[in-house]
């Protein structure tokens, strides 16, 4: 009997070690994952932005909202961030165009509706910028590479 005790408990110990040994694997590899899921994501948009050669927001926001000085630094940030992260889209029907206000100009955007939304509750720019994008006199507001985006689309 005592044979069959021992012979049971190693075992189970043997069985329980198993389960907890798959357990942290398990554990580690959906961190591994995680991270290198967030690494590529932060690389696509990075790779997104920085297209060149083209006329379309998501080059020349970046540009003008980098020259802004601004006394407030708080909606700078909320603004640019409202512009950068409010780009995407997946059909034409989700862009608007908006104008936005700065003390000296007003700069025409593609955005999506969400963006163009949370633009309207933020608190004017009283900051100067330098100059505008300037678009072709056929600009048309698309949805590309899925970024809403103003600019000539036959390029």
């Amino acid at each position: 009997m005592l044979k069959w005790l021992t012979i049971t408990l190693i075992a189970v110990v043997v069985f329980a070690t198993l389960l907890l040994g798959l357990g942290y694997l398990l554990k580690e590899h959906k961190i591994t994952t995680t991270h290198l899921k967030q690494q590529l994501d932060q690389e696509r948009a990075e790779k997104k932005l920085k297209q060149k050669g083209n006329t379309f927001i998501e080059t020349s926001l970046i540009d003008v909202v980098n020259k802004q000085s601004l006394p407030s630094k708080t909606a700078y940030l909320t603004k640019q961030k409202i512009l950068i992260e409010n780009l995407t889209c997946s059909s034409k029907v989700q862009c608007v165009l908006v104008e936005i206000q700065f003390a000296d100009l007003h700069c025409p955007f593609a955005i999506n509706k969400i963006g163009a939304s949370l633009l309207a509750k933020t608190a004017e720019d009283i900051s100067k910028v330098g100059k505008c994008p300037r678009y072709p006199t056929n600009s048309q507001l698309s949805c590309l590479n899925n970024l809403c985006t103003y600019g000539d689309i036959n390029n």
